[in-house]
């Protein structure tokens, strides 16, 4: 037996393009997919396209009073997801755009006979993409509308938070990767992760990202400071970095060597080997000033800012972060052995390097009850307020490490729950966004997977 045909909305200007696509996806025709209606309306597209139960919208954004917004509403809507595909006009800038929006395909205009027929795989591709996605896990939902309400009345601060420990081995580069990805995928915020662990980063490890992003690492960028210092002329000269009276990174540096991981979560790559943190570009002021320089773009340009430091705070790099971030979450196993090298460093940090103690926050990893040592006297014996408390999650770290995305993306456990409570500390309706998370994306859906086996496999 057949299934049934994928419902097609067309919001497009030309009747000569309608004309065009009728032909291919008129009522009957053997392609699998049928025009349910034409709209020149773009106010239109959301209501026409969920009260026809629409499966596909081909759009052309110049189409009057086009909502961009309703590319992610008609994706993310409750019911099903519905797909856009692009109709790009000749002239300008369209393709891009869209595609930021969150179309999964396009043609160019007009449309000719090649042009509709490429719709055909098109389209059965992007709809069989999308139920897969949303029976998934790790489906991430958009916000409510009243989630949305509640987040813009809600106060909350751009903020840099500096994941640092004194001790290493104690998972504060799993707590920032996590961290970065509850604000930047779940929440959805502009955030930038930066690997700025000079003892060798593992970030792009972690989050699976491409062999090939790993030359756009902050070495590279560290150098790129360095070039423009000297072109700008300010070697030599004692003003350097903080110091120069004109910027020497331009965010459009910056950004080319961010990587998109998903969503609105950006990385900076760490040093891929560990020498390279010996770099001259990394020490003294010229370290001290390509860190303060790189946080105050990437600060510029992004809600949020994570940095995964390395533990010797006698790297430029890693003090620099620590003097510039507006939070610094210090990592602590409970264990003394942990607990006593976090306050002799502190105390070196408070008194002599003269850091503003108010600012940090203690996160305390891999807590259990049967460890011996009790939460408040951590707390008491570091005199540092407990932001969080993560629990000992033992292979489950492990093995989101090793499948290449954070344990928040598809966890729904106590230690992603632990997680998303420490970012509510940065952004309080995060909790909202979870709760919202669970209500949808929360169970895979039993409907959306026979659905994509029947559009798969037929029914």
């Amino acid at each position: 037996m057949g299934h049934r045909a994928l419902k097609l909305l067309l919001a497009l200007r030309q009747w000569g393009d309608v004309q065009q696509l009728n032909a291919v996806f008129g009522p009957g025709n053997p392609n699998g997919i049928e025009i349910v209606t034409w709209t020149q309306d773009g106010s239109r597209i959301f209501g026409d396209a969920t009260s026809l139960d629409a499966d596909i919208v081909l759009l052309d954004p110049t189409l009057p009073a086009f909502e961009p917004n309703d590319i992610q509403r008609l994706y993310h809507h409750e019911c099903k997801p519905i797909v856009t595909l692009g109709a790009i006009p000749p002239q300008g800038d369209w393709g891009s755009k869209l595609y930021q929006l969150g179309i999964k395909g396009h043609v160019d205009l007009p449309i000719g006979e090649a042009q509709a027929r490429a719709l055909v795989a098109m389209g059965h591709q992007a709809v069989q993409d999308a139920l897969r996605e949303r029976s998934s896990p790790s489906y991430i939902p958009q916000v409510s509308t009243q989630v949305a309400q509640i987040i813009a009345t809600h106060g909350w601060e751009k903020s840099m938070v500096a994941v640092w420990a004194a001790k290493g081995g104690v998972g504060k580069s799993t707590i920032s990767e996590n961290l970065a990805a509850v604000l930047g995928v779940i929440a959805n915020r502009n955030t930038v992760l930066v690997d700025a662990n000079m003892a060798g980063g593992n970030t792009h490890i972690h989050l699976g990202l491409s062999e090939s992003v790993i030359a756009k690492n902050i070495a590279a960028l560290a150098r790129r400071y360095q070039m423009n210092l000297a072109t700008q002329g300010h070697r030599g000269s004692g003003n350097v970095g903080m110091l120069a009276a004109q910027s020497v990174l331009a965010p459009s540096e910056v950004q080319g060597h961010l990587t998109l991981f998903r969503n609105n979560l950006r990385v900076l790559v760490g040093i891929p080997k560990q020498f390279m943190g010996g770099d001259e570009s990394f020490q003294g002021e010229h370290g001290r000033g390509f860190m303060h320089e790189l946080l105050a773009v990437v600060g510029s340009m992004a809600d949020f800012v994570v940095m995964d430091l390395g533990q010797d705070t006698n790297a430029a790099i890693h003090l620099q972060a620590l003097r510039d971030a507006n939070y610094v979450f210090v990592v602590i196993n409970p264990d003394a052995a942990s607990i006593r090298a976090t306050g002799e460093v502190m105390e070196t940090l408070f008194k002599h390097v003269q850091l503003d103690a108010k600012k940090f926050r203690l996160v305390v990893n891999r807590f259990h009850p049967e460890h011996g040592i009790a939460r408040k006297d951590i707390v008491n014996a570091l005199q540092m307020p407990e932001v969080g408390v993560v629990p000992d999650g033992g292979p489950k770290v492990t093995a989101s490490l090793n499948r290449g995305y954070p344990l928040v993306i598809d966890s729904r456990g106590e230690i992603a729950r632990a997680i998303v409570s420490i970012a509510s500390t940065l952004y309080p309706p995060v909790t909202q966004v979870w709760t919202h998370r669970g209500k949808l994306g929360g169970e895979k859906s039993e409907g959306l997977g026979k659905k994509l086996t029947q559009l798969v496999f037929g029914a």
